[in-house]
């Protein structure tokens, strides 16, 4: 561990703390989580990020859409300057990046940003509500809590919180590599873990001839684009939550899956049924 994650660490343990009190709080009636008239479905991690919460919910709520429900997704929006409210554009300045992305998606379902998420709810009709990345948003009271369990060098909680989930799912993302196999790529993305993005890349037999890692979230500049746009490959990629967020079709968006096993996803739907 080098000096600087070593410092952060009781950061990182006073977090957990936090997290693990406010549990407690809620599990014991002290604290009280608002319902909505609707079952809602939380999807979420222990992990502070690049656990793959969005693909995840995508994919749920496309199994859910295939059943013929009606999905809502309510999101906060991280990273968003704007105000927020039901997604009607792409534009991920007012709504984030992962908003965004849903709704490119998952264009037949609601997809609404706020920091108040019971609010956003009443706000929408829906037979089913999908909390992203609400494993910690004990405000609002959830119907099945599925966490998806990937490594990360931090944790908003510890591991004993796992035993609170209805459904714990491994972090299996699978990106589609037709496009980049054989190909000398020049690759980047604005994510929690980069490395894991580049690495999938090579995976699918991609030439990786140059890489560049920006902080999750990251707003591009045209001064990001010039210099990733003079990288001398066969194609420049990124990953599609990037890539909502550039305009330039000859930079290629790799798409990525979360693999959810069909018996899990019937699961949850059974959990939600006669609600």
């Amino acid at each position: 561990m080098n000096v600087k994650l070593l410092l952060l660490k009781p950061l990182e343990l006073l977090w957990q703390l936090v997290n693990r009190a406010r549990r407690a709080l809620y599990r014991a009636g002290i604290l009280k989580a608002r319902r909505l008239p609707r079952p809602v479905i939380s999807v979420g991690s222990i992990a502070a990020g690049g656990a793959g919460k969005t693909p995840a919910t995508i994919a749920i709520a496309r199994f859910l859409m295939a059943r013929g429900y009606r999905v809502a997704v309510l999101s906060r929006g991280y990273g968003r300057t704007g105000a927020g409210g039901r997604v009607e554009s792409f534009d991920t300045a007012k709504y984030g990046d992962e908003p965004v992305l849903m709704k490119k998606s998952l264009p037949d379902a609601e997809v609404i940003v706020g920091r108040d998420r019971y609010r956003s709810g009443l706000s929408v009709i829906s037979d089913v509500f999908i909390l992203d990345d609400g494993f910690q948003h004990l405000q609002l009271a959830r119907d099945v809590d599925v966490v998806i369990d990937a490594p990360y060098k931090w944790h908003r909680e510890g591991r004993s919180a796992l035993r609170h989930a209805g459904f714990v799912i491994p972090r299996r993302l699978a990106i589609r590599c037709d496009a980049v196999r054989g190909k000398r790529v020049f690759a980047f993305a604005g994510l929690a873990d980069n490395e894991q993005f580049f690495e999938a890349l090579r995976a699918c037999g991609a030439v990786v001839v140059g890489t560049r890692g920006f902080r999750d979230h990251h707003r591009y500049t045209a001064a990001d684009l010039a210099t990733i746009r003079n990288a001398v490959a066969d194609l420049i990629v990124t990953t599609e939550k990037d890539a909502v967020k550039i305009d330039d079709r000859d930079i290629i968006a790799v798409p990525a899956e979360m693999e959810i096993e069909n018996e899990v996803l019937e699961a949850i739907l059974a959990r939600i049924v006669g609600r």
